[in-house]
């Protein structure tokens, strides 16, 4: 079940790049770079893709952390359900990714006005795909190539820093380019990005050990 969802998601994810190669390019270019008064519909045309990408990271999200619970975490998992397992990973994802979502919107309508948010909901989904893209390849080492599963979580976390970065880059860029409004701005990352990102990481830490039983 795990190799074929695994499988499935691969497939899907090379045919969903290779189908919309040139609309990726162009959102991976707007992402640094100011849209052009062409692409400035880019951000609504999307929105499907996005979505798309955002499911397929909590996937893969939950796939790598089955994985990581059966290496590293002592004990038998407690539900013999391969599948069972995994959707409870993957609910844990979508609700965290959905939560910071809905919280991101709230915050940046009433700071900032419904077009700044809107731009800031496009790169989060964007974000959120990059997380989950790069941390494919990872998971493919791991399970087929015998990478180690202690070296994989060292990358992951390289990933995940990376991640960060480009989200507090783009805040700045959003919401606060005056130089003045730097330290706002870590107020701002700390609390909408950091907090959550602690929080889920406990709770994650929790499931992992309640989904197993160490006799």
């Amino acid at each position: 079940m795990f190799t074929l969802l695994f499988v499935v998601s691969i497939l899907l994810l090379a045919v969903i790049i290779g189908s919309y190669m040139h609309t990726i390019k162009s959102l991976i270019r707007n992402f640094f770079f100011p849209p052009t008064t062409e692409d400035a519909d880019v951000p609504a045309r999307v929105t499907p893709l996005l979505l798309f990408f955002a499911t397929m990271t909590c996937v893969i999200m939950s796939l790598s952390s089955f994985v990581y619970t059966a290496s590293m975490v002592e004990g038998s998992f407690a539900i013999k359900s391969t599948i069972a397992i995994i959707a409870i990973f993957f609910a844990a994802f979508t609700v965290y990714f959905l939560l910071k979502w809905f919280i991101y919107s709230i915050v940046n309508n009433v700071l900032f006005g419904s077009k700044k948010s809107l731009h800031w909901n496009t790169v989060y989904f964007i974000l959120t795909a990059f997380e989950g893209l790069l941390t494919m390849p990872l998971l493919l080492m791991v399970v087929y190539l015998g990478l180690s599963v202690e070296i994989a979580s060292y990358c992951f976390i390289f990933v995940l820093f990376l991640n960060k970065m480009l989200s507090f880059y783009k805040s700045q860029v959003i919401f606060f380019r005056q130089k003045i409004l730097f330290l706002q701005n870590i107020l701002y990352f700390c609390a909408l990005e950091m907090t959550p990102l602690l929080a889920f990481g406990g709770a994650w830490l929790m499931l992992a050990h309640i989904l197993k039983v160490n006799y």
